[in-house]
C-alpha cells in the first residue's frame, strides 16, 4: 500500500509489482482537473474524486499530473516477496474459463 497526498506522479511502471496482478488506486478530496495518463496505451482518464482504477502498473506505464486543489490517493499492489514470505504461490493470469456464469443466466 502506498499513500499519495498531493504529489504529482511521472510516467512509469511499478518494477516491483507482479504483472498477473492488478493495481487499484482510489482517490479522494477537493480538487480539479486531475488526470491519469497512460501514454503506452495512448490513454487519458477523468481522476476524478472517488475515482477508482485496476490495471496491471507493471505492464502499463501510467502517471497523474499535478492537480489544483487537495488529493489523496491509495495505491494498492502486489509484489512477489509478500507471497514467498506468507509461502503461498502467486495468483497467476486470470483466464475467460475461470469466470463461473450463474445458474440463473443460463
Amino acid at each position: 500500500l502506498t499513500v499519495i497526498s498531493n504529489w504529482q506522479t511521472p510516467n512509469h511502471r511499478d518494477h516491483m509489482s507482479i504483472a498477473e496482478c492488478f493495481n487499484i488506486l482510489t482517490t479522494l478530496g477537493n480538487y480539479l482537473n486531475a488526470c491519469m495518463s497512460m501514454p503506452s496505451l495512448q490513454l487519458e482518464f477523468m481522476y476524478d474524486p472517488s475515482c477508482m482504477m485496476a490495471f496491471s502498473g507493471k505492464i502499463v506505464r501510467h502517471g497523474v499530473h499535478e492537480v489544483q486543489g487537495d488529493q489523496i490517493a491509495w495505491a494498492w499492489y502486489m509484489k512477489d516477496s509478500v507471497h514467498i514470505y506468507a509461502g503461498v504461490p502467486s495468483c497467476g493470469w486470470a483466464m475467460m474459463d475461470h469466470i463461473h456464469t450463474p445458474s440463473w443466466q443460463l
